[in-house]
């Protein structure tokens, strides 16, 4: 990264849009300014906030609608399967985490028997989660 900062402008080497993006962690725009390629950022966060709201009672497919993701998905970043994800999705997670957990499930129509089960499972994993700072 030194090495190509510090390059003469008339001398700066192609780099792949995507590599760009990773890097930077910021999606860029395009010739037409629409964004081809999402940023990525790393899930550690996103996963902690899931995890959180899980065990509170959140089910899993009640977030993963209200993010417009699947609950795979969902399931994946909270076992910390994927390492990185979009920005825009670490983004949603944040907004809904700051939102949710204010609130509980029942006020959002969430019924007892669910979200219990959401938090059971939450408090299993947990025990086999890695515990990163």
């Amino acid at each position: 990264m030194r090495r190509l900062l510090r390059l003469p402008a008339d001398r700066q080497p192609r780099i792949h849009r995507t590599t760009v993006e990773a890097i930077l962690g910021v999606p860029l725009a395009g010739q037409s300014r629409q964004r081809r390629h999402p940023g990525l950022v790393p899930s550690h966060a996103s996963a902690a906030c899931l995890q959180e709201l899980a065990e509170q009672g959140w089910p899993a497919s009640y977030l993963a609608a209200r993010l417009g993701t699947s609950t795979q998905t969902i399931a994946a970043i909270r076992a910390r399967k994927r390492p990185r994800i979009a920005l825009s999705l670490d983004q949603a997670i944040q907004r809904c985490h700051g939102e949710l957990t204010t609130s509980t499930p029942a006020e959002y129509g969430i019924a007892a028997h669910r979200s219990r089960r959401a938090q059971t499972a939450a408090l299993q994993r947990a025990r086999h989660l890695p515990h990163t700072n």
